[in-house]
């Protein structure tokens, strides 16, 4: 429900979105998780250099339509455990995986030209 909602607001095809209920994705993936990996400023300082304002306040409304029309409750994981769980990029053509990438802390995500060289 939270990632179709999280697309609609963004105008995204839903289809790109996906949600790891209970974190089973992301423990077959080998994903990092807990409260070590979210403390990082240097890397949320790059993160924010690397957005402009208009970005930023663009994903903030989307989050905050999000709540406001289903309520905040279910736009996080039942568990809240899974909140802490880092991500990752991987990129596929098939079966194929060209890329594969995972964030060890907060802001420590793919960088974009690594993504648009396999595509």
């Amino acid at each position: 429900m939270a990632a179709a909602e999280f697309a609609s607001q963004l105008d995204i095809d839903p289809s790109l979105c996906f949600a790891d209920d209970n974190g089973e994705v992301g423990d077959a993936l080998g994903l990092e998780k807990g409260m070590k990996t979210m403390w990082n400023p240097p890397a949320v300082d790059n993160m924010m250099a690397r957005n402009d304002e208009t970005s930023l306040k663009a994903l903030g409304e989307a989050y905050k339509s999000a709540a406001d029309n289903i309520g905040i409750q279910k736009l996080a994981p039942e568990n809240i455990k899974d909140t802490l769980r880092q991500g990752g990029t991987f990129v596929f053509k098939g079966d194929n995986l060209l890329l594969e990438h995972y964030d060890s802390k907060v802001g420590n995500n793919c960088d974009i030209e690594e993504i648009l060289k396999v595509l």
